[in-house]
């Protein structure tokens, strides 16, 4: 009966006298690139979220940063790169307003000498 005694088995449970699958360091490093991998991972996604969803769709990038956390407008440049889609954007958008000035000011010289001519004939 002592084989089934419950000191032996409260002992056995605190005392791991088995041999182990994996050796503790390489279970130290195991752990260590899960946790260096799901850093990576975090970040990546913070600074996806950041390029893709944010900056390319016209959130100001002060808007990004304060999002983000970030003091200072500084670190969340490091995010801000411009990618083709966002550069033909912002050209595209810049062309249609330099249209709208050339339109409403020489709209209004030539109904200004329309008006004039027709004023004197």
């Amino acid at each position: 009966m002592a084989q089934y005694s419950a000191l032996r088995c409260v002992s056995g449970i605190w005392q791991n006298n088995e041999k182990p699958l994996i050796s503790n360091g390489l279970r130290f490093v195991v752990t260590c690139l899960l946790a260096a991998a799901l850093w990576v991972l975090f970040h990546l996604a913070r600074h996806s979220f950041a390029t893709s969803v944010c900056l390319s769709n016209g959130v100001p990038i002060e808007t990004v940063s304060s999002m983000l956390g970030h003091k200072d407008i500084k670190t969340t440049q490091v995010y801000a790169k411009i990618t083709k889609e966002k550069l033909s954007k912002d050209v595209e958008k810049l062309s249609q307003q330099i249209n709208n000035i050339e339109e409403f000011t020489f709209g209004n010289v030539c109904n200004d000498n329309t008006n004039t001519i027709n004023g004197r004939v």
